[in-house]
């Protein structure tokens, strides 16, 4: 059982972005469109692909003006004080997924869920835990992994970005897209990270479950090494139909590491459930009014 807690805080005084709503998971809600037949590319292509994409992803996804993810140009962003933000995750994993579009740890649900013999059932009272964006509680939900990263920084795609997605702490929001916020992770090529390696390799190949038997792991301290030098932030969507906007993205600025070997265990996967297609990124969309 891999335990997950975070208790991590950051005094931002970062950069502010224009598209802010969508949340971390990516914020591609990956589950949540796991059904629709959308592609990131036709078989053989070598990277995601605009026409693809434009082809059939439909409705806001076509239509939205605060769309995700985006190019953080960092020469024109507005510097200003953000809130704080602080993490209070406190979760166990018993088991990985794999949605057919990526890995993913735990449901999106503010509910803890174990794996049985007839599925995936929640846990009635249990918690994930949260996150503070200022004066705001955030439930914690699911984190998730896109590979190439979605949104880029002068351009710059990273080989892995992580998506932990939230959802505001209201009840009557919960099973719905609205509300959502993500905290972004980069990852850069370099060391195997050992937080990954907990875990990865336990992702089953195709789409579906696996049980997941590791040892306990302390978030706050991988998430306190980045949260603390600051984050970009902006209103925009889910990175996934169906595309919904109102999203609050907060894009930390300092990446993790990643090796290769952990780069091709999410890419070899993702070619086994997408048609040969290794890769998982929505290609980024115009800035439009927004401010990051």
């Amino acid at each position: 059982k891999l335990s997950v807690t975070s208790h991590t805080r950051s005094l931002a005084t970062h950069t502010t972005s224009s598209n802010m709503y969508k949340v971390a998971a990516s914020v591609a809600l990956v589950a949540g469109a796991e059904a629709a037949e959308w592609v990131y590319a036709n078989p053989g292509a070598v990277a995601a692909n605009r026409a693809a994409q434009e082809a059939t992803w439909g409705g806001l996804c076509a239509t939205g003006r605060e769309q995700s993810p985006i190019n953080i140009d960092t020469h024109n962003t507005f510097r200003g004080p953000l809130p704080a933000i602080e993490t209070h995750i406190d979760a166990s994993a018993s088991y990985v997924k794999n949605t057919g579009h990526g890995f993913q740890l735990f449901e999106t649900s503010p509910l803890l869920h174990n794996l049985t013999d007839s599925g995936v059932d929640s846990i009635e009272g249990s918690s994930k835990g949260h996150s503070m964006f200022g004066e705001d509680k955030y439930n914690f939900y699911q984190v998730h992994w896109h590979s190439p990263s979605e949104n880029t920084v002068d351009g710059k795609f990273y080989p892995l970005e992580a998506h932990f997605v939230h959802q505001l702490d209201d009840p009557g929001l919960v099973g719905g897209y609205h509300r959502l916020a993500v905290i972004g992770v980069m990852y850069e090529l370099g060391e195997c990270n050992e937080f990954l390696d907990q875990f990865w390799d336990e992702f089953p190949r195709e789409a579906g479950t696996a049980p997941l038997n590791g040892a306990n792991i302390d978030l706050n301290t991988k998430l306190a090494e980045v949260i603390s030098h600051g984050y970009w932030h902006w209103a925009g969507s889910l990175t996934t139909p169906p595309c919904t906007e109102g999203v609050s993205w907060n894009l930390l600025k300092k990446p993790m590491t990643v090796c290769q070997r952990q780069i091709d265990a999410l890419t070899a996967a993702l070619a086994t459930t997408q048609g040969g297609v290794p890769f998982n990124n929505r290609v980024t969309q115009p800035l439009n009014h927004r401010i990051v």
